[in-house]
C-alpha cells in the first residue's frame, strides 16, 4: 500500500481529542473567578487553537496586558493538573488510524497551542504517545497558530517535501498555518469550527471522521 504523505502535522484539541466543552468550561470558570463575565460558549469555542493569551483577549476585551497574564496563569494552573488531564478523551478512530500510520512508517508531529509538557501528559493519558514522533507546543515557538512556525519546526525535525507534508486540524488557524507554509491541508469537520467555514477555506481534503484520514494518506488504487 503506497502513501501520499511522509509527515503528518496533527492538531490536538478537536482533532485528536474531544475537548471543546472541557476547555470552554475552564476559560469561563477562570473568567468568573477573576470577576469577568463569562464568554459566549460559541465564541470561546471558536478561539480554541489560538495562543492562550489571544483566547483571553477575545474573551475579556477590557482586560489589560497584566490582567491577561493573570488569567493565563490561573488557567494553566488548573489545565496542567493531573485531575484535569484525566478528563480528556480521544475522538473516534484516532488510536486505530495512528497505529496504521505508524506501522507504515509515517512521521507524526502534534502541533498545538498547549504547552508541550501538558500535551505529553494528555497523550500519555490517552495512550497514543507511543504512536507520535514529537510534540511542538505553544511554548516551543515564538509565534503560534496561524503563523507557520510550527510547520517549519516540524520540517526541521523531520525533513519532508512540502507536497508530502499534511497539516490536519479542525480550525481555520490550522488551515491557514498549512497554507502559508505551502503544505497540504486536511480539515476535520467534527471539531470546533463549522464544516461550511472550513470548506470555504478550500483545504486540500475534508474528512468527517478521523478514521477517514487513512483514505487521504494511503493511495489504495
Amino acid at each position: 500500500m503506497s502513501r501520499r504523505f511522509d509527515l503528518l502535522i496533527l492538531d490536538l484539541d478537536g482533532t485528536l481529542v474531544d475537548s471543546e466543552a472541557l476547555l470552554v468550561g475552564l476559560v469561563n470558570d477562570t473568567l468568573a473567578a477573576h470577576g469577568y463575565p463569562r464568554a459566549d460558549p460559541r465564541a470561546a469555542g471558536a478561539s480554541i487553537g489560538l495562543p492562550l493569551d489571544e483566547v483571553f483577549r477575545r474573551a475579556a476585551p477590557r482586560a489589560d496586558a497584566e490582567e491577561i497574564k493573570g488569567l493565563c496563569r490561573a488557567y494553566r494552573l488548573r489545565a496542567d493538573a493531573p485531575e484535569f488531564v484525566r478528563q480528556f478523551t480521544l475522538c473516534a478512530g484516532v488510536k486505530q488510524a495512528l497505529a496504521a500510520f505508524r506501522a507504515n512508517g509515517l512521521r507524526m508531529v502534534v502541533a498545538t497551542s498547549k504547552r508541550r509538557a501538558t500535551t505529553l501528559d494528555i497523550l500519555r493519558h490517552c495512550a497514543i504517545d507511543a504512536h507520535l514522533d514529537a510534540v511542538i507546543g505553544g511554548d516551543c515557538v515564538a509565534q503560534g497558530k496561524p503563523h507557520p512556525e510550527m510547520v517549519y519546526r516540524a520540517h526541521a525535525l523531520f525533513p519532508a517535501p512540502a507536497h508530502r507534508t499534511l497539516v490536519v486540524g479542525d480550525t481555520r488557524f490550522d488551515m491557514e498555518m498549512g497554507r502559508v507554509a505551502g503544505v497540504a491541508t486536511c480539515a476535520v469537520t467534527y471539531g470546533v469550527h463549522a464544516a461550511h467555514d472550513l470548506r470555504a477555506l478550500q483545504p486540500d481534503f475534508v474528512i468527517d471522521a478521523f478514521g477517514s484520514l487513512r483514505n487521504v494518506v494511503f493511495d489504495t488504487v
